[in-house]
């Protein structure tokens, strides 16, 4: 069950890639599917990453020609499925996503519930969401191949940020990126610290962004950060793990990030969270903020960004 890239070349055998829960793709020595002879791929072209039990998603890394999927481009995450093709650059690769045997399915219909409960335990995490304002409006400013560009450029740089800082990226969702830290027993406000410092980083980009061609039109983020227990599992076959998280910690970040553009605050955060970076971080009290689907209304708290003075951000356009 095990995914792969298939490299068809005439009067050769086919090159062959075995997928992973991130696979990287580009010139870059450092991909997983390096494309080193490929002139007109990028070096950091398009990333294949894997979100739940067997969906992979196509993201072009803001690539400067684009990624193709059945020769039309992308725009966002993309769910592939079998015998799909992409391209990068003029390389062109088969996807391959088999299904389980009849005993692989008696097998997991057996275990499911076992490897489930065993798999899948109670874990501090801080977790931060962030989400591109006014989107749809972007979307009708720039061609698909420039919005493909632009988002794939956002989410490459994002994703370096929060990597920095010791982040993981969980999933990308349309136009928002959800990312976690895991809190440390002997260190526990590290990864709160952590956690706004790269929300503040990505907010300081955000404001050297701009649309392409548009750059009258303002290019804004929101972050919302929280911190708790969330279910923590390894997903997946034995031979390829993909550690997920879900609960209402989460549920709750994603509240938080749309009382961004309601208190006009560039980064919103739960109470659990500001307590636990102390009186390092000037936070503005919000008071207890309404919540879609929540029955009760938690205390939540705003913070202005400071530019990291000691960090440059790549600006991206």
């Amino acid at each position: 069950m095990t995914p792969s890239l298939h490299l068809e070349i005439p009067g050769r055998d086919p090159v062959v890639y075995k997928v992973g829960n991130t696979t990287g793709i580009g010139r870059a020595s450092s991909n997983q599917v390096s494309l080193k002879d490929d002139g007109a791929a990028s070096r950091q072209h398009a990333l294949i990453r894997r979100q739940g039990e067997q969906e992979y998603y196509l993201i072009d890394m803001g690539s400067a020609n684009g990624t193709l999927l059945n020769s039309k481009l992308i725009v966002g995450p993309t769910l592939l499925r079998n015998n799909d093709l992409i391209q990068a650059g003029e390389t062109i690769f088969r996807f391959e996503l088999p299904g389980p045997s009849p005993e692989e399915v008696k097998k997991l219909g057996e275990t499911m519930c076992e490897k489930t409960q065993m798999a899948v335990h109670l874990r501090t995490m801080v977790v931060l969401v962030c989400d591109i304002r006014n989107f749809t409006r972007i979307g009708e400013l720039l061609t698909p191949d420039q919005l493909a560009r632009f988002l794939g450029s956002w989410f490459r740089q994002t994703q370096e940020i929060i990597s920095d800082l010791g982040g993981v990226v969980d999933k990308y969702i349309g136009d928002a990126v959800m990312a976690y830290w895991p809190v440390a027993a002997g260190s526990p406000a590290a990864a709160a610290e952590n956690a706004v410092n790269a929300a503040c980083r990505i907010q300081a980009l955000a404001g050297m962004t701009s649309v392409p061609n548009h750059k009258s039109f303002p290019f804004a983020v929101g972050v919302g950060i929280n911190q708790g227990l969330v279910s923590t599992g390894n997903v997946g076959t034995q031979s390829q793990r993909d550690m997920t998280i879900m609960g209402d910690a989460v549920t709750l970040a994603f509240r938080l990030e749309s009382v961004c553009k309601v208190k006009h605050m560039p980064i919103v955060v739960g109470a659990d969270f500001q307590k636990a970076l102390g009186e390092k971080f000037k936070f503005l009290p919000l008071g207890h903020v309404k919540l879609k689907g929540k029955t009760t209304s938690p205390e939540a708290f705003g913070l202005r960004v400071e530019e990291d003075p000691g960090r440059k951000t790549e600006k991206a356009s």
